[in-house]
């Protein structure tokens, strides 16, 4: 019996002054000031334009119709049935059967998301029409909160910009593996980000302890956002932002969260063998996340940020001329930084905006905009992107660069608005983007949780193969496949559940694999094609995992085998 590496082919294809601040006084009309002292730049007001009630609704409305375009051309199109998002379907109902976080379950994140899921889910049930329902939800909460701080900063045009950013790129975003808001690659991101936009919207309205509330709660959904929430309440505590009290009130409760963590999970090892296990570090890690970052392809990178930077810089000075024959060459430029360079450009912008903040104008929102933005963009300096990663980190860039653009930037007459063009060129780019990947995701997989269409016509009729074979008994998946334990209702025995290089690679963990494996063998095993190049591997049982696959051949008998041009599956039994 030889099935060594069936898992490792590819599997495819305001007035100048105080007005526009955050005291209320930018929501009051203001007519366009002066040609402005760019010796020292100040917030300008919303135009009378702005507060105008029809133009709002009108803006609103255009918001819900792209996320509603978005909805429509991808529905049922977003889950991957291997990749990342099925550990966030099977691990909430697990817990809710009983199952303890890191004893049972290997969990690489702080605990919040799949218990607050499992709580959501006990009442609404563990379909798959459940969870889209749940990516819906913090969606609207996420574009509400994008919308009530730019509105409150700055006015309905920014908050438009905003919002309409967040509504095209990252609610059903296609560029990781179809993962978005509505199924992604992990509910810690996505729910620790509508968190983070959530404390954004109280700052802004001063709601300072509710913010707090917040920052704590994102910092409990994964470590980067503990790194972030941190670096918030630190930076707006020296811009005097928030007081000293409410730094100490985040690092108490933040106390208090880490001890009774570590008391409901003691014994677990849950901070030293998942949240920040070693395995997570190695070289193979460490390559991922040189991708994640934009490390691995600095050159590339940088080019695009230079474009970017270039485009804006054009536009900037075009609108300076006060001449409405720029309008042509700025729409042009626009629609050119219109692949993600004119965002890739905050990642040096940013930093820009946070320096003079702190240094010259702390009373501005552009000081909070700024800290939000740096601190969700710190794991992907060199990728300020929606694409991958970015479609959840990037959303206070969204917030910042429409603040900043819109209200910040001296300006002359109402060609500020011309600043759209660039936000609207990304939507659309996206959202045809969108339309052409969620397209080819045409064969249906049916299960009891749902019916969702997948892009490979192996891969759907092999897993409505396996689901009709597969219906009780315990079953492990290689590699990262617990999404078919979720469409099968099947259990895993191993507290193991993705078999990447990262988390199998590493000596250690494949010798504590193997005495899991021996003491709580699985009734079946499958395994599954699962490109993993993206680790610098070739594949599950090829360049690791080879002490696992040898135990399984010794072990088990090929009960059934599926073989198709793009994906292949062995069901394996004890």
């Amino acid at each position: 019996m030889n099935f060594a590496g069936v898992g490792s082919r590819e599997s495819g294809v305001g007035s100048a002054g105080v007005a526009g601040r955050e005291s209320g006084v930018g929501d009051e009309p203001a007519s366009i000031s002066p040609a402005p002292d760019t010796r020292h730049p100040t917030p300008v007001a919303p135009t009378p334009d702005s507060r105008n009630a029809t133009l709002s609704l009108a803006l609103i409305a255009t918001v819900i119709a792209v996320a509603a375009i978005a909805f429509a051309q991808s529905y049922a199109r977003w889950l991957d049935p291997i990749i990342d998002t099925g550990r966030d379907l099977y691990i909430p109902e697990q817990l809710a059967n009983g199952a303890k976080l890191y004893r049972d379950i290997r969990y690489q994140y702080p605990p919040l998301a799949p218990y607050l899921l499992a709580l959501i889910t006990g009442g609404i049930g563990h379909s798959l029409l459940s969870y889209m329902a749940i990516g819906v939800a913090q969606s609207f909460v996420i574009a509400v909160s994008l919308w009530m701080a730019l509105r409150r900063a700055a006015g309905v045009v920014p908050a438009f910009a905003a919002t309409l950013s967040f509504a095209a790129l990252s609610f059903c975003g296609a560029s990781t593996w179809g993962a978005n808001f509505l199924f992604p690659y992990s509910y810690g991101a996505t729910i620790g980000m509508t968190l983070l936009c959530v404390a954004l919207a109280a700052l802004i309205y001063r709601r300072n302890a509710f913010a707090i509330t917040a920052l704590v709660l994102a910092s409990w959904c994964k470590v980067e956002y503990a790194i972030a929430a941190l670096l918030i309440v630190a930076i707006l505590t020296v811009a005097r932002r928030l007081r000293p009290a409410h730094a100490a009130s985040f690092a108490g409760a933040m106390v208090v969260a880490f001890a009774a963590a570590s008391f409901y999970f003691r014994g677990s090892g849950w901070l030293t063998e998942d949240v920040f296990a070693s395995w997570q570090h190695g070289a193979r890690a460490q390559r991922f996340f040189e991708i994640v970052s934009g490390a691995a392809m600095w050159r590339d990178q940088l080019t695009q940020l230079a474009l970017g930077l270039a485009g804006i810089v054009a536009i900037a000075l075009l609108m300076r001329t006060g001449r409405w024959a720029a309008a042509i060459p700025i729409i042009i430029i626009g629609i050119l930084i219109g692949n993600h360079s004119f965002f890739r450009a905050w990642a040096l912008i940013q930093w820009l905006a946070l320096g003079w903040a702190l240094m010259r104008d702390r009373e501005s929102p552009l000081v909070i905009f700024a800290a939000f933005s740096v601190a969700s963009t710190l794991r992907i300096p060199l990728n300020v992107s929606p694409s991958w990663y970015g479609f959840v980190l990037t959303i206070p860039v969204f917030a910042l660069a429409a603040y900043t653009l819109f209200c910040y930037i001296p300006r002359r007459n109402a060609m500020v608005y011309l600043w759209i063009v660039p936000f609207a060129a990304n939507a659309v780019g996206d959202l045809w983007q969108q339309h052409e990947q969620y397209a080819l995701k045409s064969f249906p997989i049916v299960s009891s949780r749902g019916t969702f269409f997948d892009w490979n016509a192996d891969r759907a009729r092999t897993l409505n193969a396996l689901i009709a074979t597969v219906h009780d008994g315990t079953l492990a998946v290689m590699p990262e496949g617990v999404t078919i334990n979720y469409l099968t209702r099947t259990r895993t025995p191993l507290t193991f559940h993705t078999f990447t290089p990262v988390e199998t690679a590493d000596t250690a963990a494949e010798t504590a694999i193997l005495r899991e494996l021996a003491s709580h063998p699985p009734d079946r095993v499958a395994i599954v094609t699962r490109d993993v190049r993206e680790y610098g591997s070739r594949g599950f049982g090829i360049d690791y995992g080879l002490r696992i696959t040898a135990f399984l051949q010794t072990h088990y008998r090929v009960e059934q085998a599926w073989h198709g041009e793009h994906f292949d599956a062995l069901l394996l039994h004890r």
